[in-house]
């Protein structure tokens, strides 16, 4: 399973956000200096933003981060969690759950490995 240190995120913060609070949450959560890309852009563009992450990079899961909730963003955040199979946690400045996203990529990692473990075995049966 993947470990905290190990972790690449991609944060997407509106324009004018201070998002010291989540980087000190990820930081004191484990993740590393190096794995957090920080990325600013428009309001209304916070989706955008988090696809371009799961385009153009290699991070684990994407944080989120906005001034007020949106639901048609909310949704699309959500439709690009299934679509790309990568977590995206959407909060409001200055609050953030890291440990939510750090545990899915977790998750995601620990169920990959158990999948692949369970290929093998009947793999190995055959």
């Amino acid at each position: 399973m993947i470990s905290s240190s190990e972790i690449k995120v991609g944060i997407v913060a509106e324009e004018g956000l201070d998002i010291w609070s989540a980087l000190t949450c990820l930081k004191q959560s484990g993740c590393a200096d190096e794995n957090i890309i920080v990325k600013y852009v428009p309001p209304f563009q916070l989706a955008l933003g988090a696809l371009f992450f799961a385009e153009y990079t290699d991070v684990d899961c994407t944080v989120v981060i906005g001034r007020e909730h949106s639901d048609p963003i909310a949704t699309s955040l959500l439709n690009l969690q299934i679509q790309w199979n990568m977590p995206i946690d959407y909060t409001l400045a200055p609050a953030l759950d890291c440990a939510a996203v750090i545990n899915m990529v977790q998750l995601q990692s620990q169920m990959a490995e158990e999948a692949q473990n369970q290929t093998t075995r009947q793999t190995q049966l055959s």
